[in-house]
């Protein structure tokens, strides 16, 4: 029986270490962006034109800092390249902000910078995202502004921004207005859709963007991946607390500790 006892003792001991190492490393790093994510998005625009966003994940000297590379590609009907913009910046894992360090870098783009300090997500929500407003980073304006939440459909939170008249120079005005759908346990943005209008001295030219079925699919199909990863962490955390717990009582009460005058007697000798 003692022997039976302590075998119980013992595996809900290790149940209970792996419930309290296990489940959180697994949790940790599902909430982390991957440091080998290789993602291509594309996105569409009645207007003819064929966005191609290549982003690419890349470990740096610590642990939690991800190098993220992103090359973005703008083409006509006629298929030639109108518009291409690289982005370099370093984000935090777990938070997916850029680090306040002087790591951004963008080429393409009315904003071109180097080496400059960037706030503001982009790329990525946190995981667990919050029905909150958050500030969002503009790759043409290169500053970011809030991005407010507006609704929520199952697990999917909505998030909508309209800046209007923005100076891009002495005689160039910039608007656009975006829809933005994002998982809210994974953070990845599952949908967006985007207005951008160039007002100039000759009239406005508005072009739209919205996400091809492939890549909703692809973005979907990631943040299904990441939750999946979430719900069985938390799984195996209930269940082998519960196990762990369970076994260390059952191991406990066959030691005849609880029987008349034993528990009494245990307690003198730890006194003595």
């Amino acid at each position: 029986m003692k022997r039976s006892a302590t075998v119980l003792i013992i595996a809900g001991v290790l149940f209970l270490i792996f419930a309290f190492t296990v489940p959180p490393y697994v949790t940790g790093q599902a909430r982390t962006i991957p440091k080998d994510l290789d993602l291509t998005l594309v996105s569409e625009s009645p207007q003819g034109f064929v966005r191609t966003e290549h982003i690419v994940t890349a470990p740096t000297e610590k642990v939690d800092e991800i190098a993220t590379h992103v090359d973005q590609t703008v083409t006509d009907v006629q298929g030639k390249t109108v518009a291409e913009i690289s982005d370099d910046v370093v984000l935090i894992g777990h938070s997916r902000y850029p680090v306040i360090k002087p790591t951004a870098t963008i080429s393409g783009s009315p904003a071109d910078s180097s080496n400059v300090v960037r706030e503001g997500l982009h790329y990525f929500f946190p995981a667990n995202t919050l029905r909150n407003s958050y500030p969002y980073y503009d790759i043409v304006l290169g500053e970011d502004s809030p991005v407010d939440y507006v609704s929520r459909e199952g697990n999917t939170y909505t998030f909508y921004q309209h800046l209007r008249y923005v100076p891009l120079d002495d005689s160039h005005t910039y608007s656009v207005e975006r829809t933005l759908k994002v998982d809210r346990f994974s953070g990845i943005i599952v949908a967006k859709d985007e207005a951008m209008t160039f007002h100039g001295p000759d009239g406005d030219d508005t072009v739209e963007f919205t996400y091809t079925a492939d890549t909703l699919k692809l973005l979907q199909d990631h943040a299904h991946d990441i939750d999946q990863r979430l719900s069985w962490a938390k799984g195996f955390d209930f269940f082998s607390k519960f196990l762990g717990l369970s076994l260390l009582a059952i191991g406990v009460f066959l030691t005849g500790i609880f029987k008349r005058g034993q528990l009494m007697s245990t307690v003198n000798k730890l006194r003595s």
